[in-house]
């Protein structure tokens, strides 16, 4: 960059207001409110704080203020980009006036992993963020493993199936929860029998750099149309990849684990104990990226592949679960020790982005991701049907293709930081639901057996478009923040691809009935922060949401014969203006508490208005969901609370949610000879209530990480009168309880100059939430569960890094809770290399 173009950047003011505390902390609120790119090792600024910057400054003055008496210099390296370096470093900087000289730092980022993980413990609502390290710590069997650290979050039905579908607080499916990868939706529902639908997110774990979990309602663009949390994927970039001081580099990543065999007997009903050694090699996994930086651009290309079978259960511990009554009935129909069918993936993915910095101010950003795999899955009600009735299916399929543009405009003026992004996403899948569910003599040959398989096949594009904007104005009574902007999807299923016509038509068992129309959610939102002073804040927000959803699948037909039902169904629309409002207190430096109410609209899905692959009467009268909740909670974050070099965090909350029209299955009011059994209607009210607590301590040699999930009460109420702390009889939230309490503690220590790391994990689960519902034989049931993991890695130089990994320990025979009838994966041991160049 040329000194004219670096002194452009430095010179113009703006008003800043980055607070006293973690250096860690303010250096990532200097890069938000400044709008440049701050590159650093994380380590640079472990257990160091800061003064702060506030008041109209120069960004250079203002990183000088915050730096002052740390011995950190800066230097750009960028049009907006600064560099971070320690003491002794031999990086002079820039020679520009105004400038500090910092030493070197290895590539971390303003928004880097280690940044955003203290944002959960200064924000004023529950948030939480996974960093890449902790992914790599605990790779698990699933992507859904990532999330088993996180209070309030789970990944349900995670070991059927390979993709991702988060519960928040009890509160799953139908669009809920909103997951995005890069700003990017792509979720789908897929009917999973008696037990109700999942929405499905595919990503490779090799991609990903983070992930952001905003608990209930949310502002923004991400927000629209789910009531009950927004999580947020952020793929792998250049500082992902690239050594430190170098400009272009490569990630070579493989592993490979035990406890799972890659025979798959398609139809078979004998499941192995034959348990595979971790030198087979008949599971591994691998990935490759490439990366480039240059003065006004970045390049990104990866590849990952990984392949594994079915995995095979633990051997210790309880098989059966009991009511209050003493009934008692098998926990799974896979024994302890025996392989569990429809675990196996095998899957392929790429990626490939590019960055470029049109000028100064300007960058544009494009990307292609794609994902594609095979996987074993079955429906949760033929997970309960027997021995020799339960059996390998054939696989499923899914392809995901991703295509996305963002733009930001970021000049020297507090008034503009302009944000424009568009996108699209095509999902294609064919899953297997059922087969006959009849006893099949075990002398039968698998050729000679019935055929066990039910397929669906869906189509589904999703368009996305958003603009936004971020003001910063100092005013005479405090400094005020202002976002808002525009955010749109459609969501177009796309059935006649599959089916010519929307009528009855079946391959074996079910009928498909398949869903074909669009969805489209719109918002329009304002959201503001009022910094009185250095100890009180408000935040406050205006979402307008709107909604339409058309059925393009004319007439639908059920029954045959004599019994020949057909409907035609309405097209509806809607709108609704959801506020939020929080108030901050701090008292001390690190400190806060707040208390916040928000409230969100989740709009119907085009499962439950317009129909779908299943025995399910659509309702196309039905009302939108509408969150109500509040929370209260305090915030601690404090560097240097035990000795100079530490870090402490602490976050606790107490949460009041409550769903209004909350929608639920019903059986079918007009039921008869060829109509579906059920139907959705609204209920008046769904109540979840409830303590989480995340904490974390490092002092370098020593770390420490836990959370806490409790809920101390729930009810439905099908009217305002009528209400039970149980979930409806036949209503897909039987499956959607989460445990009473659940509790996860992580310790590990760094030696040898940090370069070995070693540690071990318990996660501890309690009961399901409410009591077993009358209908009990397709609820998901699990007994309570503690269960142990440990890792290592060893950083072999500056290049190579092996890591070390077994989960479940003690071999423990348990049911995941929300996974159904399926058993969790015994002791499990992953060995793995990652080298840069």
């Amino acid at each position: 960059m040329s000194p004219a173009m670096a002194q452009s950047t430095q010179s113009a003011t703006k008003s800043f207001s980055v607070p006293a505390g973690s250096l860690t902390s303010a250096l990532n609120s200097f890069a938000a409110q400044s709008g440049l790119q701050i590159l650093f090792d994380a380590s640079l600024a472990n257990g160091k704080t800061t003064a702060g910057a506030s008041g109209s400054l120069t960004p250079n003055q203002a990183l000088s203020n915050i730096l002052a008496g740390t011995g950190i210099t800066y230097r750009y390296t960028g049009q907006s980009t600064i560099t971070l370096d320690g003491p002794g470093s031999t990086n002079t900087g820039a020679n520009i006036d105004g400038a500090i000289a910092l030493d070197t730092i290895d590539v971390g980022g303003g928004q880097s992993s280690a940044a955003n993980a203290d944002t959960p413990y200064e924000t004023s609502g529950s948030t939480s963020f996974i960093t890449s390290s902790q992914i790599e710590r605990f790779p698990g069997t699933t992507a859904g493993d990532i999330f088993k650290n996180t209070p309030g979050v789970i990944s349900a039905m995670n070991h059927n199936g390979s993709s991702i579908d988060v519960n928040i607080r009890g509160m799953q499916g139908m669009n809920r929860v909103k997951v995005t990868i890069d700003g990017t939706q792509q979720t789908t529902s897929t009917w999973r029998g008696y037990l109700g639908a999942d929405d499905r997110t595919y990503v490779d774990p090799d991609f990903i750099s983070g992930v952001s979990i905003e608990k209930g309602p949310a502002g923004g663009a991400a927000g629209a149309g789910a009531n009950a949390g927004v999580v947020e994927f952020s793929t792998i970039g250049v500082n992902d990849i690239l050594l430190p001081g170098k400009t272009e580099g490569v990630r070579l990543r493989m592993g490979t684990n035990d406890n799972a065999t890659s025979n798959i007997r398609e139809n078979a009903f004998d499941q192995s104990t034959d348990v595979p050694g971790l030198l087979d090699f008949d599971n591994k996994t691998g990935s490759a990226a490439f990366a480039a930086t240059r003065e006004n651009f970045d390049v990104l290309v990866a590849v990952a592949k990984r392949k594994r079978g079915n995995y095979f259960a633990g051997k210790n511990g309880p098989t059966e679960y009991r009511t209050f009554d003493g009934w008692a009935s098998p926990l799974s129909y896979t024994k302890p020790g025996e392989e569990v069918f429809n675990s196996s993936e095998e899957s392929f993915s790429a990626l490939a982005k590019a960055t470029i910095r049109l000028d100064e101010e300007q960058t544009l950003d494009i990307g292609y991701q794609r994902f594609s795999s095979r996987f074993g899955e079955t429906i949760g009600s033929m997970l309960v049907t027997g021995d020799h009735v339960f059996r390998q299916l054939p696989l499923a399929h899914a392809e995901v293709d991703t295509y996305t543009a963002r733009y930001r405009w970021n000049p020297q003026s507090d008034l503009i930081d302009l944000r424009a992004n568009a996108w699209a996403t095509d999902v294609q899948s064919r899953t297997v639901s059922v087969g006959p569910a009849v006893y099949v003599p075990p002398f039968l040959t698998p050729e000679m057996r019935p055929p066990a398989r039910d397929t669906r096949y869906s189509e589904t594009w999703t368009y996305g478009a958003d603009i936004s904007n971020t003001s910063l104005l100092d005013t005479a009574i405090g400094n005020l923040k202002l976002g808002y902007g525009a955010a749109y999807t459609l969501e177009d299923t796309k059935g006649k691809p599959y089916l010519s016509a929307r009528g009855y038509a079946t391959e074996i068992g079910v009928p498909l009935q398949g869903s074909v129309g669009t969805r489209e959610v719109a918002r329009a939102f304002l959201d503001g922060e009022w910094k009185v002073s250095e100890w009180l804040k408000f935040n406050g927000g205006l979402r307008y949401d709107y909604f339409s959803i058309e059925d393009k699948g004319g007439t639908r037909v059920w029954g045959s014969g004599n019994n020949v039902h057909t409907a035609v169904y309405a097209d509806k629309s809607g709108g609704r203006l959801n506020p939020m409002a929080s108030v901050t207190v701090t008292p001390l430096n690190g400190l806060q508490f707040y208390a916040q109410y928000e409230e969100g609209f989740r709009p119907p899905s085009l499962r439950e208005t317009i129909g779908s692959d299943s025995t399910l009467a659509p309702n196309p009268a039905l009302e939108p969901e509408l969150a109500k909740n509040w929370e209260f909670g305090v915030n601690y974050l404090k560097d240097g609370l035990l000795a100079d070099n530490d870090k402490a965090r602490l976050k606790f909350a107490y949460f009041r949610n409550s769903y209004e029209n909350y929608i639920a299955r019903v059986p079918n009011p007009n039921i008869g000879p060829g109509l579906p059994f059920y139907s959705v209607d609204n209920i008046a009210t769904a109540r979840f209530n409830g303590f989480e607590a995340m904490a974390e301590y490092d002092i370098g040699y020593f770390f420490a990480q836990a959370s806490l999930t409790y809920y101390t009460d729930f009810e439905f109420c099908k009217t305002k009168s009528t209400c039970a702390s149980a979930n409806l009889p036949n209503d897909y939230a039987a499956n959607h309880l989460p445990p009473e309490i659940s509790r996860s503690l992580t310790l590990g220590v760094r030696l040898f100059d940090e370069k070995l790391v070693v540690g071990g994990r318990v996660i501890d689960v309690g009961k399901r939430m409410g009591p077993l519902p009358v209908s009990a034989q397709q609820t998901n049931f699990w007994v309570p569960y503690t269960v142990y993991d440990g890792f290592a890695s060893y950083e072999f130089n500056d290049n190579t890094t092996f890591s070390l990994n077994v989960e479940n320990l003690t071999n423990r025979y348990y049911v995941d809770a929300l996974n159904g009838w399926m058993p969790s994966p015994g002791r499990t041991v992953r060995l793995g290399m990652t080298a840069k160049f």
